[in-house]
Parts: C-alpha cells; structure tokens; sequence
C-alpha cells in the first residue's frame, strides 16, 4: 500500500472529517434551537410543528378539488426539509402527525431527516372541525401532549399539525397582551417548543422559530 505523506493525510482527514461532521455542522447553525435550556428533569420536550405550505395555503389556490390542494407546494417540501435539518441533534425520539395529507408529507420528510421510524397519526392533532370550538380543539391537544409527558419522560416528540390547532394549545397559556393568537401567525414549516412536566406543567421555551429555507 502506498504510504501517504504528511500534507496528503492532512488533506484526507480534513475531507473525511467535513463529510462526517456536514450535518452535524448544520444542526448547530441553528442558534434559536442551540440555545435552548437543557430539558428539566422527567420532563418530555415537544417540538409543535406546523405542516410546510400546502396548495390550499396559496392566495388564490389553485381551482382544484379539496383533496388535491391538500399536498405541499415545492416551498412547503423545503420547509419540512429544513425543520427536520434544525431537529437534528434536538433529543427527538418519534413524531406524529395529523392524519390531513399536508402533514403527514411534512412529517415523513421530518421522519426521513432524523432517521427515524415513519410518524404516527394521531386524530387529536386533526384540523379544527366546523362547530368545535377553539377551547375543545386546545383540549384534545392538551390531552396528548400530557398523555406523552407521562409515558415519553426525558425524550423528544414531534407533532406536526396546523396553524389553528397549535394556535389553540398554546392560547391556554396565555399571550401578548392576552390576545388570541392568530393562527396563520404561525408560519408555515415553524417551530415551537413546549416542555411539558410529567404533571402536565407547560412552559413555552421558543415560539414560531421560521429555520432558514434554501
């Protein structure tokens, strides 16, 4: 075997090291999410993240059936990439989703980014049905959320859902002002971070974070 020189294994080693540390180096990037505090004690960290743009999100959407708008744009794709890129290195253990098509894409492409197993979907994350009310949909949320500060204590979970049902859960701890949150507020492909004490003590740590979208 040919013996390499001192130059050329330094070369090697700076080639191998920047494939090997690439996506942890994109991970760090992310400073909002790097400077989170570290997760309390028996708490579960709770990344609620709104599905990327779907083609019912564009103003005009297309003249097509509901079915069919219910699928992400290019933009919406890239989004899902980027929080998945953000999520890298955040403790996430498993996501689940809304059964609506728009987040189950966003989170298989969450999924796929952190190597994990296809996402769960769970009814409670649903979009906000005609005649329920703000306060129930926060209600069915709340009610996940605190089955999983029991049984995923000191782990990450993902929950992709929608504008309205994340505006809803969050409203019951309170806002600028006490003004309900305005639901297309939260950006499409955002994140926002709750830790959740196995009690069901809630405390937002970070709030419509937008990762950057190349």
């Amino acid at each position: 075997m040919t013996r390499l020189g001192a130059a050329a294994r330094t070369a090697a080693l700076v080639l191998l090291l920047g494939v090997t540390l690439a996506p942890a180096a994109a991970a760090r990037a992310d400073d909002a999410l790097g400077g989170l505090p570290s997760l309390p004690s028996g708490a579960v960290r709770v990344f609620l993240v709104r599905h990327g743009q779907a083609l019912s999100n564009l103003d005009p959407a297309p003249s097509l059936p509901p079915a069919e708008l219910d699928h992400l744009t290019p933009l919406g794709e890239r989004q899902a990439e980027a929080a998945g890129r953000a999520l890298v290195a955040r403790g996430v253990a498993s996501v689940l989703t809304s059964p609506a098509g728009r987040a189950r894409e966003t989170a298989e492409s969450l999924s796929r980014g952190l190597g994990l197993a296809p996402p769960g979907i769970d009814p409670r994350l649903r979009p906000k049905e005609p005649g329920e009310s703000v306060a129930v949909v926060g209600d069915r949320v709340d009610h996940l959320v605190r089955a999983l500060a029991r049984s995923r204590r000191g782990s990450g979970v993902v929950l992709v859902a929608h504008g309205e049902v994340l505006a809803a859960y969050l409203d019951r701890f309170g806002g600028a002002g006490g003004a309900p949150r305005d639901p297309k507020g939260l950006a499409t492909g955002s994140i926002t971070v709750v830790d959740v004490a196995p009690t069901g003590r809630a405390t937002i740590r970070l709030e419509n974070h937008r990762p950057a979208v190349p």
